[in-house]
């Protein structure tokens, strides 16, 4: 007898502070997120669903005043701030989310496998406890965070597929090559989302 996989949805960083009208917007932001909230609003099958946000406390060097835009960045994502809330057009939504990351408070923190939930459990602690086998990532960069998470999920031996369609990335450059990174780890890119298995 074959184990059905059990399915998340990993939504990373779906905030409006990515989003265009942001402190750091990423162009589609806003795109993307009424994007999740139509696969949201029908019969998506996810066993789980898991949100991921930038929630900066004190980041450090994380934040900059002449940012490089590679390893520091202008503030965004400041804890306790509407734009650092989910993106409104996920609020419909609350009652399907299993579970809610915030990561970064005291530091950089591309990966949402670095945050915790409100009780303090490690995201790869609650995808355990679900028994998910199959992580499906979207949001906010694709390029960054996205990107950091999906890898992360290859490496603690989760089968990761990226829904790019569901993604947006900082740039068109940083994209070919976080893709190419991507699929040389293992990570499945999916570039349409009827290309979903169940």
């Amino acid at each position: 007898m074959t184990i059905k996989s059990k399915i998340a949805l990993l939504v990373v960083d779906v905030q409006p502070t990515f989003c265009e009208g942001g402190s750091l917007p990423v162009n589609g932001g806003n795109s993307v997120a009424q994007r999740i909230s139509q696969l949201l609003s029908g019969g998506h099958g996810y066993d789980m669903i898991i949100t991921t946000q930038d929630w900066h406390i004190d980041p450090g060097e994380h934040f900059h005043e002449n940012p490089d835009y590679i390893d520091n960045w202008p503030k965004h994502g400041v804890a306790g701030t509407a734009e650092a809330e989910l993106h409104p057009a996920l609020k419909p939504f609350l009652d399907q989310i299993t579970f809610q990351v915030k990561k970064g408070e005291y530091d950089a923190a591309y990966s949402g496998f670095e945050g915790v939930d409100e009780r303090g459990v490690t995201l790869d602690e609650l995808l355990t406890s679900g028994n998910i086998t199959r992580i499906e990532t979207a949001g906010l960069a694709f390029d960054y965070c996205v990107k950091e998470t999906a890898l992360d999920g290859v490496k603690l031996g989760y089968e990761v597929i990226v829904l790019k369609p569901l993604t947006a990335p900082v740039s068109k450059e940083s994209a070919n090559i976080a893709e190419q990174e991507l699929l040389s780890a293992g990570v499945q890119i999916s570039e349409e989302l009827e290309e979903r298995k169940w």
